[in-house]
């Protein structure tokens, strides 16, 4: 027994003897690692990872320009360094900044800048490589710009025979000041101040906006990053009107009695026959005809025209023309017509309306040449007798002299009485003379 006990006592000190050889082994040969690494490899690589790029201008060249970062297309950066393993072994992506120098830029534009590399502590390294190695940087010039802005309630109906007034439809205040990069205000044409409200209109509504939209010069939607507002709160005015269509006509003036209208007007064409007009008024109020302007008889020649402008008859008559129709065409049908002339004898002249009973009035114009229009084949029946030529002396100034014979000129009108579709387009003028009448005087005793 005690021969076992022995045995068993030897046999574990011996392990105790292996494992401290084995401690002490491990022990020297980290020993001899380390020396080894600080004698043959004192620098080491590292990757580090996400290293956030700072973009401040502050101080150089750019910023005295009256230059602004409007944006940039690096977040982050990787960075390879080499530096002692015991320094750049706990560095991490907090222990370095990435940046670039604005030094050199005095222009707006994208600038490629070269990316920089810049730690935050007294741990020496060297900086192997940067990726990616550069960053696109555009530079501008912040200014402040005013804009008319116009309303728009894309979602608002109106109820049946109602439109809206699109001219007096504003809002309030009218105008945006926006404050950005220069190539953003550039790009601004038209500003709109937004409702997106839906409502059913059948009279005037006010309404706030509930956005903002900007527009470039071919219609697209802008985007107003880096844009400010003075103001973001407008009132939208939806001024609503009673729309109706109406019939235009042309009114013949001057026209002889039992001269046949309808004839005429059935050869007469208008190039619009109705447009659409509005007013505040109810539908009631609105009429069912426009007349669009006047035209003498005697002005309508062959094949006659005559261009109205409606809009300003509307506006003389307080309405609004929606049709976007400016001018009316009036043209003659001048088919089967033909026109002719003659002279009419001093014989055949007479006046009328004469003045005053003191003196007499008589035409010393020899004759009087003139042009008519009807349909052919009753021309070539006509003579000069068919034609009643009149001096007519209402209204005129016959003061000229308090002379016993004087001497004026005067307007004649031309009618054919017995026939219903010739008329004269001839503007005359014939001599008149008044001669005062002898006066017959009674001597009393």
């Amino acid at each position: 027994m005690s021969i076992f006990t022995n045995f068993k006592k030897k046999l574990l000190k011996g392990a105790q003897n292996n494992l401290s050889l084995a401690i002490y082994s491990i022990i020297l040969a980290i020993l001899v690692w380390f020396v080894i690494s600080m004698t043959f490899y004192p620098s080491v690589p590292k990757t580090i990872q996400n290293v956030k790029l700072k973009i401040d201008i502050s101080g150089t060249a750019a910023a005295e320009s009256g230059l602004s970062v409007i944006d940039w297309d690096v977040d982050t950066v990787d960075v390879k360094i080499r530096g002692s393993r015991t320094q750049v072994g706990n560095m991490n992506s907090d222990s370095l900044i990435a940046y670039v120098d604005a030094d050199n830029i005095t222009t707006t534009g994208k600038k490629t800048l070269t990316i920089k590399i810049k730690g935050n502590s007294n741990i020496s390294y060297e900086v192997d490589s940067i990726s990616p190695s550069t960053v696109n940087v555009v530079f501008d010039k912040y200014e402040t710009a005013e804009f008319h802005i116009y309303p728009k309630t894309p979602n608002i109906t109106l109820a049946e025979g109602k439109t809206i007034d699109s001219e007096e439809s504003v809002c309030e205040p009218d105008v945006l000041t926006i404050t950005g990069p220069s190539a953003q205000i550039n790009k601004i044409a038209k500003c709109y101040a937004v409702s997106s409200k839906a409502e059913e209109l059948s009279a005037s509504y006010t309404v706030p906006n509930d956005s903002i939209e900007l527009y470039a010069e071919d219609g697209s939607l802008l985007d107003q990053e880096n844009l400010t507002f003075n103001k973001t709160s407008f009132l939208i005015k939806v001024p609503v009107l009673t729309q109706k269509n109406v019939d235009l006509n042309v009114n013949i003036t001057n026209i002889p009695a039992k001269f046949d209208t309808s004839w005429l007007m059935d050869r007469i064409t208008l190039s619009k026959d109705s447009i659409l007009i509005a007013s505040g008024s109810t539908q009631t109020d609105l009429p069912s005809k426009l007349e669009i302007g006047s035209i003498k008889l005697s002005d309508i020649i062959l094949d006659y025209s005559a261009t109205f402008n409606v809009s300003k008859v509307l506006e003389n008559a307080g309405l609004k023309n929606i049709s976007g129709i400016e001018n009316v065409t009036v043209t003659f049908d001048s088919s089967g017509l033909a026109s002719r002339e003659f002279k009419i004898s001093q014989e055949n002249i007479s006046i009328r309306n004469k003045p005053s009973s003191d003196y007499d009035y008589t035409v010393v114009s020899d004759s009087v040449r003139i042009t008519v229009i009807g349909p052919e084949e009753v021309l070539s029946e006509l003579t000069a007798s068919d034609f009643l030529v009149e001096a007519d002396l209402l209204g005129s100034d016959t003061a000229a002299s308090n002379d016993n014979i004087a001497q004026f000129s005067n307007d004649v009108t031309i009618t054919c009485p017995d026939f219903n579709n010739v008329w004269s387009i001839t503007k005359s003028k014939v001599m008149i003379q008044k001669t005062a009448k002898q006066q017959t005087h009674s001597d009393s005793e």
